[in-house]
């Protein structure tokens, strides 16, 4: 009697005949590589940014969490709340969320409080006015 496998000739094991499903693979962008002009790709950019001439590495971190932090202010709060979940459970293949997760634990931590603060920024923002 005849089965439905085939046999692989690297392994000593049948593989089952059908549709074979393979997971994403993900390219790797080089630092220096243009990026589209999204928000993602200026949140990638400061985070990828270089520590400026005679800057220390935690003067450098401070600067590139006050210029993350002005961009999560500039944000919606649909859209704050939306960049908080990917950065707060950040899954496999997305490349700001991997990034951001790099950042020490206090950071990280600042930095997503902000983020799920946005509508009491924007609630004082408009009794303010």
């Amino acid at each position: 009697m005849m089965t439905t496998a085939t046999i692989s000739i690297f392994r000593n094991q049948a593989l089952p005949r059908g549709p074979r499903v393979s997971a994403p693979t993900i390219a790797i962008r080089p630092a220096q590589a243009p990026r589209p002009d999204t928000v993602d790709a200026h949140l990638v950019a400061i985070l990828d940014a270089s520590l400026l001439p005679g800057e220390t590495a935690q003067v450098g971190f401070a600067r590139k969490e006050r210029e993350l932090g002005g961009m999560f202010a500039a944000l919606s709060i649909l859209d704050a709340r939306a960049l908080h979940a990917r950065l707060a459970n950040p899954k496999h293949g997305d490349e700001l969320a991997n990034k951001f997760a790099r950042l020490t634990f206090e950071r990280r931590g600042r930095l997503l409080d902000f983020l799920a603060d946005a509508r009491r920024r924007q609630a004082l923002a408009a009794g303010g006015r």
